[in-house]
């Protein structure tokens, strides 16, 4: 019969935990997430799903998100009144409506597909879920729709490619846990990293380091750590609320705290997803006077591949920003993107003539970093540990 049909869900009630699971199976943790962002919430989003059923049956699911994108928010100064001004003159541009597919949170987005989806299925099916995602921009008078955070482990059909604009966005760190101890680790770093590291590593009696999935002693402090960091980002999109950092450790299969104190002061958490086939770095918060002071950052980065080492886990995730310090500790690069398509046809062809242009004044205004120059240089297996992650 072969009928394919397409659904809108404000929330995942239509969509049982099973057919989640079939749709983002192991070892992803898309499925577990989105019910927890849906429960938990994130401010200033509205989060749903288009999903395409099959004789009755979903084969595909597109995680949705909605939400203003205030480019303001992003930068400082001078700058930041001229993008507030723009904004009132050109919202769509300035402060556009966002209809975007993709996960907020985690390493990099994914859709679901059942795993029985042929190629020809699924081409038929993703246009099925275009032609709906086109419809309900239409309705929500969405400036843009995004295809968010997407890397090329992602299985995106080339039709998306061909009516969708792309640019580069930030790159997930990864590495490789090859070596057989700490020792081995940081004798392939550069004399300059080695040396580097054993000065900050001078500090590490100081710290008390506490591994645990129970927080609730310690969930105000998480919580306000977070909320700081946050402040801090030049690139935070929305808010938690503390329900997800309170059950997350419930929630997701593997998530786990490990927490940094400093004088008996919690000064930092790193929130982790740890399977066996890989460990995400979901969120590392810190004070920054006391994470500057002791060098919580490298004390956590070196902690984490201690645990890998300990329990036989073959790939770190590191996660997005702070390119250049990962790169100095020996992490190699996964290119990600944003693909796009603006409600104005003028404007998408601005920026597809002007690609380079664009991403140089994006990166120059904080937006997002320049693309990595230390892209992954063999191939990858897709853990999808975030969103997968």
């Amino acid at each position: 019969m072969n009928n394919y049909t397409c659904t809108y869900l404000p929330r995942l009630d239509g969509v049982s935990d099973a057919e989640l699971e079939r749709l983002f199976p192991e070892p992803s943790i898309t499925a577990p997430l989105m019910s927890l962002l849906q429960e938990s919430g994130i401010d200033g989003f509205n989060l749903a799903s288009i999903v395409v059923l099959k004789d009755g049956v979903p084969v595909l699911l597109l995680p949705l998100f909605e939400t203003r994108l205030d480019l303001s928010s992003f930068v400082k100064g001078w700058i930041k009144t001229a993008l507030k001004t723009a904004g009132r003159i050109l919202p769509s541009i300035f402060h556009p409506r966002i209809l975007g597919v993709g996960m907020v949170e985690g390493e990099w987005s994914e859709i679901g597909i059942d795993p029985n989806l042929d190629e020809a299925g699924l081409d038929r099916a993703m246009n099925v879920a275009i032609d709906a995602l086109h419809t309900l921009a239409a309705e929500r008078a969405s400036d843009i729709i995004a295809f968010y955070n997407f890397n090329e482990f992602s299985r995106l059909p080339d039709e998306v490619f061909r009516i969708f604009n792309r640019v580069h966005y930030r790159a997930c760190a990864r590495l490789q846990i090859d070596f057989s101890s700490m020792e081995e680790y940081l004798s392939r770093l550069s004399k300059s990293a080695r040396k580097d590291l054993h000065r900050k590593m001078r500090v590490a009696p100081e710290v008390r380091i506490v591994r645990s999935s129970a927080i609730a002693p310690f969930l105000d402090r998480i919580y306000d750590l977070y909320l700081e960091t946050v402040a801090r980002g030049p690139m935070a999109l929305g808010r938690h609320n503390r329900l997800f950092f309170e059950t997350i450790c419930e929630r997701i299969p593997g998530a786990e705290y490990t927490l940094y104190f400093v004088r008996e002061e919690l000064a930092a958490f790193n929130l982790l997803v740890v399977k066996q086939e890989a460990m995400v770095d979901q969120f590392f918060c810190m004070d920054y006077e006391l994470g500057r002071s002791y060098n919580l950052y490298v004390l956590s980065w070196l902690e984490n591949l201690r645990t890998c080492l300990e329990r036989e886990i073959p790939l770190f995730y590191a996660g997005q920003g702070t390119e250049k310090t990962k790169a100095h500790l020996g992490a190699k690069f996964i290119p990600s993107f944003i693909l796009f398509k603006h409600r104005w046809n003028i404007f998408d062809r601005i920026l597809v003539s002007q690609t380079e242009l664009v991403n140089k004044g994006l990166s120059s205004l904080r937006f997002w970093p320049a693309a990595s120059s230390v892209a992954a240089d063999e191939p990858v297996k897709r853990t999808c540990l975030t969103r997968p992650q």
